[in-house]
């Protein structure tokens, strides 16, 4: 995960990213810092927000032959 807090100077943002991220889909979020405390309650009071962005990268390791094999005497 890279982490980075620019001030924008005009409408367009470029970013550089790891080697290790070229050719992979990444995905970028965009939003101020000036309420950071009223971000941090929005998302903190939205339990779903958590649960809909980790859905996907907790089936890759759930919905998997050896998940199947280790719970099937439960």
């Amino acid at each position: 995960m890279v982490r980075k807090v620019i001030t924008a100077k005009s409408k367009s943002i470029s970013i550089q990213v790891p080697e290790n991220f070229v050719g992979k889909q990444v995905e970028v979020i965009a939003f101020t810092l000036e309420n950071e405390d009223a971000l941090e309650e929005t998302v903190s009071a939205d339990k779903t927000t958590t649960h809909l962005a980790s859905s996907e990268t907790l089936a890759k390791d759930w919905l998997s032959p050896i998940e199947d094999k280790a719970w099937e005497d439960l």
